[in-house]
């Protein structure tokens, strides 16, 4: 029996997907830089908020917000247009994604700031990079002030989630390197975001499982 469609509605998300069987979704800088420049233009299209991503090799996560469903739209035509550049660079014809990427909604103040630092501990997890601002794939270093991002971030939710003052960025980045924390680690404000029922997966024990683990790589 096919899976319903997701219910998308206003809200922040937390997004992944992962390549299908053992493929990757990005064989190097190239594959990345160009599913950026897609999904920028996905972004602006659709008029979502991209809050933060990661990608890696074999998947990648994007925290979004959305005012309603389009979302759903949104990632269908990133998806088609990558996989079909993907496999037309490399003569292939495959699915290159998985059928059902994770979307989970993130009902709290807490919920966002912990999976914002899991995205960006993930390559260090990977062994991809030293440190959660190394990994150029990321947008971890552009939210804390250390450079400009590649394409547009909305970051007044994390603003909002550190109490809206002017250091946000600095306590932020504090968070994020919190000896004690790492992507598990408890966030520092627990507030609700908003009084609508929490989705029931977002009782996982990981952030992004989703009928099994995603593997870092």
């Amino acid at each position: 029996m096919p899976r319903p469609p997701r219910a998308f509605v206003e809200g922040i998300y937390h997004l992944a997907s992962h390549a299908s069987d053992t493929r990757h979704l990005f064989l190097g800088d190239d594959d990345r830089n160009t599913f950026l420049t897609r999904l920028a233009l996905v972004l602006e299209r659709f008029e979502l908020g991209l809050v933060a991503y990661t990608l890696m090799g074999s998947h990648y996560h994007l925290v979004l917000y959305t005012p309603d469903a389009r979302v759903s739209t949104a990632l269908q035509q990133l998806h088609t247009w990558y996989s079909r550049w993907h496999n037309r660079a490399r003569r292939r014809s495959a699915h290159l994604f998985r059928a059902h990427p994770l979307a989970r909604e993130l009902a709290s103040d807490a919920d966002l700031l912990t999976t914002c630092r899991y995205l960006a501990y993930n390559p260090v997890e990977a062994g991809l990079a030293s440190d959660p601002f190394a990994w150029p794939w990321s947008s971890s270093a552009a939210s804390v002030g250390l450079h400009e991002p590649p394409l547009p971030l909305e970051l007044a939710p994390l603003r909002a989630a550190l109490g809206g003052s002017a250091d946000w960025q600095r306590r932020y980045r504090r968070f994020i390197e919190d000896a004690n924390g790492g992507p598990r680690g408890s966030a520092p404000n627990s507030k609700r975001r908003s009084p609508k029922k929490v989705a029931a997966n977002r009782q996982s024990r990981r952030p992004d499982s989703n009928r099994g683990p995603l593997h870092y790589e």
